[in-house]
């Protein structure tokens, strides 16, 4: 019966033993682990100190570019409202003429309708005329 007892003792024994190597083993490889999430994390530090200045700086460029777009569109405002004005224009006296039709007589009709023409080349050259102001401007403010 001591036999027994003795065998049984060895047996935990051996038993304890495995466990303990394979603790050692389980926590050698977590260390392991440690020391490469560790110098995985200080080189991802090291990465982000030199990739965050460099998109703080992209910001700014980006902030600047949209200011820059928006002064832009500003400045064509005027000329939207210019050719919705000239629309509505051409559609008031496209209706005048098809509601006094039938009154003109093609002559008549040509004599009134002249100062209108004269506005819609006036407005022709004025444009023609900015477009060429603009693109000296721009030339010029390309050249300094």
């Amino acid at each position: 019966m001591l036999d027994v007892l003795y065998f049984t003792l060895l047996m935990i024994a051996v038993a304890f033993a495995l466990t303990v190597v394979f603790i050692v083993i389980v926590l050698h490889r977590f260390t392991k682990l440690l020391k490469t999430t560790g110098s995985t994390l200080g080189q991802v530090e090291i990465d982000m100190q030199q990739t965050i200045p460099e998109l703080h700086h992209t910001l700014k460029q980006t902030h600047v570019t949209v200011d820059d777009i928006g002064e832009k569109l500003q400045a064509t405002d005027s000329l939207f409202t210019t050719a919705d004005n000239v629309g509505r224009s051409v559609q008031n006296m496209n209706q005048t003429v098809q509601k006094t039709k039938p009154i003109w007589k093609k002559d008549r009709l040509e004599e009134d309708i002249e100062p209108y023409v004269e506005g819609i080349r006036w407005t022709a050259v004025a444009s023609y005329l900015y477009k060429q102001w603009k693109e000296e401007y721009t030339s010029r403010g390309s050249d300094d």
